[in-house]
């Protein structure tokens, strides 16, 4: 009996480290445990990827980004925080950190890949960190991780993950402006460029699937007529520029197709598409009578018609600055203020299924 004790006492300290490390993995039996949150996009979702792409000037860094939370630049287009940050937050995560900012080495709660000007199509802005480049870096990280946590806990991490994407719009604005002086752009030429892009989605999305990817939330394209910019380059004087709406329209219902078709091709998959298209454009119309937006069609900073030339930041360039972001819709020529964020980021978390469907990101990060 004396020997089973004591073989007993010389087990304690192991057990401990056992005990502590099955509390400290990621674990659905951990009340601490939050699904991971990988985010790609364009400058929508960029938290500050861009500014460690080695292009000088990329990036929203200066005066008057960040003014209203951050109360200083912090790489995000907008006064203050994105639709992922606030979903971080109503997940329980941190705020994520842009893949390539120096000395990550925990990937555990999520990563944010997105990079402004970021296209579907490589060639279309080469010099931008573009969607397969994102897709490269996950793929990248995939393999830190395993060496962070082992492989078992790591693919666990992966299959409970959401993967939260905002991306092509800048593929349709490249279109339009080729072809600003010969406008309305053909059929052939819409339905080329939107089958290329949902062509290009499928790869990238499978890839991720490989991976061990499981769960995918996607904000759907905007209605890019209606951005302070869109306006300002096609000379429209109105509410919102017909052709880049029917483009997005177009967009949106073969991508709406795709993920259906994606779900019933591979196992496992579970997806949220948000209508961010219906969302913004109400707000757009009726953005001071039903949304508490003083000003819904100008943006607080910018120049132009609308404030949609792109001069917010800019040195050597003359621009306004409104004295109240919360007041407007549009911070800047393309991208909403804070106040905006939070409202579109509810709205993707627990909207009903008119606005977010099948599940709504709650849901999604809750699914197993």
């Amino acid at each position: 009996m004396a020997k089973i004790t004591a073989i007993t006492t010389n087990m304690f300290p192991t057990l401990a480290l056992l005990a502590t490390l099955l509390f400290l993995s990621p674990s659905p039996s951990n009340a601490q445990y939050k699904p991971p949150l990988y985010v790609f996009g364009d400058s929508l979702y960029d938290d500050g990827m861009t500014l460690y792409n080695g292009v000088k000037g990329a990036g929203a860094e200066f005066w008057p980004y960040g003014e209203t939370y951050f109360k200083k630049p912090s790489g995000r287009y907008s006064d203050g925080r994105l639709i992922p940050d606030f979903v971080a937050q109503f997940a329980g995560l941190p705020f994520l950190q842009p893949y390539l900012l120096p000395g990550i080495k925990d990937f555990t709660r999520g990563i944010n890949f997105a990079s402004a000007g970021a296209c579907v199509l490589v060639e279309l802005r080469p010099q931008t960190i573009n969607l397969k480049r994102q897709v490269d870096y996950f793929v990248q990280m995939v393999q830190k991780l395993k060496q962070q946590v082992g492989e078992g806990t790591a693919n666990q991490l992966l299959s409970e993950a959401v993967y939260l994407f905002n991306i092509a719009g800048n593929d349709y604005v490249n279109l339009l402006q080729k072809n600003v002086k010969k406008l309305p752009v053909s059929n052939f030429k819409r339905n080329q460029r939107i089958n290329m892009v949902i062509g290009n989605l499928t790869t990238h999305i499978k890839t991720i699937y490989d991976q061990g990817g499981r769960k995918f939330a996607f904000q759907n394209l905007g209605p890019l007529g209606c951005m302070p910019s869109m306006k300002y380059m096609l000379n429209f004087k109105g509410t919102c520029a017909p052709e880049p709406q029917e483009l997005a329209k177009l967009h949106n219902a073969k991508f709406a197709a795709l993920a259906k078709r994606l779900q019933s091709q591979l196992p496992g998959f579970k997806y949220s598409i948000y209508d961010f298209y219906t969302s913004l454009y109400l707000r757009v119309i009726y953005g001071s009578s039903r949304y508490g937006f003083r000003e819904s069609q100008t943006a607080c900073c910018g120049s132009g018609s609308y404030n949609g030339d792109f001069t917010c930041q800019k040195k050597g360039y003359t621009f306004s600055v409104c004295s109240n972001p919360s007041e407007y819709l549009w911070f800047d020529a393309a991208h909403p203020t804070d106040k905006a964020n939070q409202a579109f980021s509810k709205e993707f978390w627990s909207g009903g299924s008119s606005l977010v469907a099948p599940y709504n990101l709650q849901q999604l990060f809750a699914a197993k």
